[in-house]
């Protein structure tokens, strides 16, 4: 096991060794140079039911929910919200240049139907980020898989939470597994300074199912 771990370990370190030429790319690509304007905030949504039809208040603005796990983030002007939909509300301050995760249709951290998640930022701008959301009944790992071998990135992430990490630019495989029952696996994900992922992990009619989606920004 140990020999394991450490194979994992050394990609991870030489995986950072290419991360100042990946994030000159980045640059070039124009997705998280532009500045944030400082009367905005960066809102994202999380679709937990994957339901069509689906809108959020936000104090009077509307938002359209597409179906999909986890959306572009949009600049919304900061300020205190109430967020809502047709069933449930909650309230939330959005502070000045901040990132946020919206989960419509979830349960969890005191909120019942609306959740809304601080986002971590990035602060090494040469590295890519992995994010877990676990929105299952149960609690769920993410590990980190290559050449055969695993090793466990985040265990026991609790409903209805999230986690975050840096890690060095690198092609690596990943698994969601809810105790010793494996309920996706990835092959092949990219980790760029341009292409930070998310893993998210709902539930389903056939039991939990996990998606992968990249974080983008529509300005």
């Amino acid at each position: 096991m140990k020999s394991k771990i450490q194979a994992i370990r050394i990609a991870l370190v030489l995986g950072a060794s290419v991360g100042t030429y990946t994030h000159v790319l980045a640059n070039d690509a124009g997705l998280y140079d532009a500045p944030i304007p400082a009367d905005k905030s960066l809102v994202r949504f999380l679709n937990v039911k994957l339901k069509n039809g689906v809108s959020l208040d936000f104090s009077g603005q509307k938002f359209d929910v597409d179906p999909v796990a986890l959306s572009n983030y949009r600049l919304i002007g900061n300020g205190s919200y109430k967020i809502s939909d047709d069933s449930s509300s909650t309230e939330a301050k959005l502070e000045p240049g901040k990132f946020y995760t919206v989960a419509v249709g979830a349960e969890g951290a005191g909120q019942k139907g609306i959740v809304v998640i601080p986002d971590k930022e990035v602060e090494n701008p040469s590295k890519s980020a992995l994010s877990f959301y676990n929105f299952t009944t149960k609690p769920a790992n993410l590990s980190l898989l290559l050449n055969g071998d695993s090793k466990v990135l985040f265990k026991d992430l609790a409903p209805a939470a999230m986690a975050s990490k840096e890690l060095p630019v690198i092609d690596i495989g990943l698994a969601v597994s809810e105790g010793d029952r494996k309920v996706t696996e990835l092959e092949k994900v990219s980790l760029t300074a341009k292409d930070r992922q998310n893993v998210v992990v709902v539930e389903t009619p056939n039991g939990p199912a996990g998606f992968l989606a990249a974080t983008g920004i529509d300005r």
